[in-house]
């Protein structure tokens, strides 16, 4: 199937690599127009291939999840553009390694800001357009450690969990107001932000096993795996679907 997100308006944070880009780039192939919101331009070469195409179907705009403006700005260029805004998917995010005792509050802080406080931002701002608009649909990515709890990732746990109910809130909120918002849970997937996870550590071989090892079929997944999640929950095949956890995560959470 294709178009089936045509004349749709979409912001996507963290919409230059990994699911993001892969968002992006599914979006624009379904007839999507993309605000691609991040702190550094494309890296993705199937993303930038799809921008070369389609000029007039997205725009990169420098955006920094930490502050209000920036999110607010992107929303805004979204509407000064192309006149509306009808989806949101809040995929900018960071890893982050650290039990409950020895995590500090610097690192807790800064992962809970990008993690969660981000997505309150997209939210905020998106809104208040989509009610001018008779609807919309928001789409958050948390993350299979926002259902489960793993040893090591206090912050990053207590973040995801945050995002998933929060998007429960969001839904509740506004559900009279033709706004849907879900919340979309991968499992280990194959990014840039997984790889630096490893990268970092003393032996990034051991760590790579152990991570992926998680997965019951022991394979990660890919970016598209989770875009095309996206692509319907940003459809109107899914008009009757909100506040759920959309789980693509290779069985993980069914352990």
């Amino acid at each position: 199937m294709s178009n089936r997100l045509l004349g749709k308006v979409a912001v996507v944070t963290g919409g230059s690599s990994g699911i993001g880009a892969a968002t992006s780039r599914l979006f624009i192939e379904q007839g999507a127009k993309v605000i691609i919101a991040d702190m550094k331009e494309p890296k993705d070469d199937n993303l930038k291939k799809i921008i070369s195409i389609n000029p007039e179907s997205a725009i990169f705009i420098e955006t920094d999840v930490l502050y209000e403006e920036n999110v607010k700005r992107a929303i805004d260029k979204a509407v000064d553009k192309w006149g509306r805004l009808d989806i949101t998917v809040a995929c900018a995010g960071v890893p982050g390694l650290g039990s409950d005792v020895d995590i500090t509050s610097n690192e807790w802080d800064k992962i809970m800001a990008i993690n969660a406080r981000g997505v309150l931002f997209l939210t905020k701002h998106a809104v208040p357009i989509m009610k001018k608009n008779g609807g919309g649909s928001i789409i958050n990515i948390s993350s299979a450690y926002g259902i489960i709890g793993v040893p090591g990732f206090a912050a990053y746990c207590a973040s995801k969990g945050a995002v998933r109910l929060l998007t429960k809130s969001t839904a509740i909120e506004h559900v009279k107001e033709g706004i849907r918002a879900n919340s979309i849970h991968p499992g280990v997937i194959q990014t840039p932000m997984l790889s630096s996870l490893w990268e970092e550590t003393a032996d990034p071989e051991e760590v790579r096993a152990a991570v992926i090892g998680q997965q019951p079929s022991g394979v990660a997944g890919t970016p598209e795996d989770i875009a095309w999640g996206c692509v319907y929950l940003a459809s109107d095949e899914s008009t009757f679907v909100t506040g759920i956890e959309l789980c693509i995560d290779g069985g993980l959470t069914a352990k």
